[in-house]
């Protein structure tokens, strides 16, 4: 008998994971890989969403389970943005602490950077698998506060640098205070993503307050104004009182060491001229700090009363509550305590998103473990452990790698140098970057192969809402892709080496003279604009370009996207191309070509696996962590004492140190006479 055809109807049968399979460990990985190696080009957040995309279209696809593939598109979205989250943080710091030949240091390089990848692929496995646990109804209906936050976070783009200069020029004006330097405007606070967290929070308010139909609303201003009342008369009250000197003292602390050296004035730093725990606008505006304080607690007041958070937006109120609870806790007060030691910061003197991130995987997996999705929290921490050893895993490796002809080992071995030379001149920091993403790709896979059984069917009935299929489609396919390829302009623009012009008129009509910036907005537009059209048309009627089973339409969905960003990668790098590319543009497009045979040649016929109600996650996720952390911390030992082994107490070029009087935060701390490092 023929085997049923890939992509026909499913069967109900008894198969093999074929998430173990070889072949699918290596595509998941691959998939991955060639998204963190872009990443690493477009960089942050949006070049993190490349490869939780590839890596969780690739998963459902290979599954072979017809419920998850029905789902590709949800997950590549919500993949996307969970491995997004850790794009915020700065992981080359650990990896120089790891480089310093101190002791303590490298321990502490090598354990940090386990925590920050771990803190990535946590928060991507929750994105990938949180579509196949709703069903149908629960995910579609999660669709509108997501959309509200998404809102606000694009107000939140669009806005920021106009509120920043605002509140920059009337501070300049009234206190002599601004600059041009990000640590001098208003909103600088331990160079975080603190207004995006504040926006996404106001988001899922204004959310809360739309589906009750503003229900209370009046109640919500009365408190807001009692709040910012009562916060004003508590501030004038310690000012009349001569209290406020000594509250200031209790809770700013300035981030840096006053009595270490500059080594660029061989002085003392003065301590006015260090930032501080708190937003700079509380140094520009402190006489209003009271009401706003007190404006904020109110409306807080409101919306944990009131607030009913449906159709899941208490699951993004977790998560941004868990982002601000994290962020004051460690950083902010925490500092108070640790300010001998640079403060309760992981990479002092650089940014502290690590801790608001840490929050938003916690306050994910405590939402999940309360409303019926407890294995997106054990996804998360199965994932945080083995992303996080997998990453760090990736460091010491290519330090042994680096053995040979390495300069700075053996300055005087000028022949071993002379021949290890193109060795040693290869884009290493790519290498690196790519087989990161494989680790991180490989312990996707592990952990959702771990789920393919224990999860249950989730249904895909009713068709309610198929606008959130060309929203999943759509955000995917042009707006992961559009915010990261929009950089590319500001690359090709550039004056050293400019390939388009910075202005340019229309054919015809002389009075259009837009920027290049402008143009490429239009032209990404009308595709965009023709592509959702189309997947409206075909919710209504079908397409024939379009496959007619779930397995095909996730496959075009990976190919388009994955091609989409290999070729944008390709002409960002076109600007000043060398040889040192080839293992990055090069690597990608012949990687991309295997991951296309693959992900088309692999994924077999669809079956309904019948998966069981999961039980007992909590116990399991809690099980995890307190295996995998402290096996974790003695591998991250085992790394540094054979690091140490080899490279001695030798400090490498890009190394810093966390520890001692030469750590990094006492002699070079962010300075407000100072550009910003």
């Amino acid at each position: 008998m023929n085997s049923p055809l890939p992509g026909s109807a499913p069967t109900a049968a008894v198969v093999s994971n074929p998430l173990w399979k070889c072949s699918s460990l290596f595509l998941i990985a691959l998939s991955h890989s060639i998204g963190w190696g872009i990443r690493g080009d477009f960089g942050h957040e949006a070049g993190a969403w490349v490869a939780g995309a590839l890596s969780a279209a690739a998963v459902c696809l290979l599954s072979r389970r017809d419920d998850w593939q029905h789902r590709v598109a949800y997950c590549a979205l919500f993949g996307g943005l969970g491995w997004g989250f850790g794009g915020s943080i700065s992981y080359m710091f650990p990896m120089s602490f790891a480089d310093s030949g101190q002791w303590e240091t490298m321990l502490y390089g090598y354990f940090t950077l386990f925590f920050e990848g771990g803190l990535w692929a946590g928060l991507g496995a929750a994105g990938t698998v949180l579509p196949l646990l709703m069903d149908r109804d629960r995910l579609t209906r999660f669709f509108r506060p997501f959309l509200f936050v998404l809102v606000a976070m694009i107000i939140n783009q669009l806005t920021f640098d106009v509120v920043a200069n605002f509140f920059d020029v009337v501070a300049a004006n009234t206190t002599g205070a601004g600059g041009v330097a990000r640590h001098k405007g208003p909103l600088y606070w331990f160079d975080s993503d603190w207004v995006s967290a504040l926006w996404a929070l106001a988001g899922a308010c204004a959310f809360d307050l739309w589906s009750r139909k503003f229900s209370k609303v009046w109640l919500l201003l009365l408190l807001a104004g009692v709040g910012a009342g009562g916060g004003w008369a508590v501030q004038k009250g310690l000012d009349a009182t001569g209290l406020t000197p000594r509250v200031v003292a209790m809770v700013v602390v300035p981030q840096g060491d006053a009595t270490a050296i500059n080594p660029e004035t061989k002085e003392p730093f003065h301590p006015e001229n260090f930032v501080i725990n708190w937003p700079q606008f509380f140094g520009d505006y402190p006489q209003h700090i009271g009401w706003w304080l007190g404006l904020v607690i109110g409306i807080g007041v409101y919306f944990s009363r009131y607030g009913e958070w449906r159709d899941d937006a208490g699951l993004l109120v977790y998560m941004a509550v868990g982002w601000w609870l994290a962020f004051l806790i460690m950083p902010v007060f925490g500092s108070i305590f640790l300010r001998d030691y640079g403060g309760f910061r992981m990479t002092p003197p650089r940014g502290d998103n690590w801790a608001g991130v840490t929050g938003v995987i916690l306050g994910t997996g405590v939402y999940a473990l309360r409303n019926g999705l407890a294995p997106m929290a054990y996804a998360s921490a199965m994932n945080f452990v083995l992303g996080g050893i997998g990453f760090s895993t990736v460091k010491i490796v290519r330090q042994m790698l680096l053995l040979p002809g390495n300069r700075e080992l053996h300055p005087d071995a000028t022949e071993a140098i002379a021949k290890w030379e193109h060795y040693q001149r290869a884009n290493w920091h790519s290498m690196l970057e790519q087989s990161q993403g494989f680790c991180h790709g490989l312990a996707t896979a592990v952990t959702f192969a771990l789920l393919w059984r224990r999860l249950k069917p989730v249904s895909d009935e009713p068709r309610t809402r198929r606008w959130t299929e060309v929203a999943a489609v759509g955000l995917t396919l042009f707006f992961l892709t559009y915010v990261n390829v929009f950089k590319n302009v500001a690359e090709w623009t550039k004056k050293d080496h400019q390939l388009v012009p910075s202005l340019m008129k229309a054919p015809l009509l002389e009075w259009i003279n837009l920027s290049a910036d402008t143009w490429f907005n239009l032209a990404w537009c009308a595709i965009s604009l023709a592509g959702i059209s189309l997947l409206v048309v075909h919710t209504r009627r079908p397409l024939a370009m379009i496959p007619a089973t779930w397995l095909g339409k996730g496959q075009l969905i990976y190919v388009l996207f994955l091609w989409i960003m290999v070729i944008a990668d390709f002409e960002r790098s076109l600007n000043g191309f060398h040889e040192s590319r080839l293992v990055t543009e090069g690597m990608f497009m012949l990687n991309a070509s295997i991951a296309t045979f693959l992900i088309v040649f692999l994924p077999g016929p669809s079956v309904i696996v019948p998966g069981q109600e999961s039980t007992g996650e909590g116990r399991r996720t809690l099980l995890v962590l307190l295996l995998g952390i402290p096996v974790a911390l003695l591998i991250m030992t085992g790394y540094t004492a054979l690091q140490f082994k080899y490279y001695g107490g030798v400090k490498l070029s890009t190394a810093h140190y966390r520890f001692g009087p030469e750590a990094l935060w006492r002699i070079k701390p962010i300075l407000k006479n100072k550009e910003h490092r």
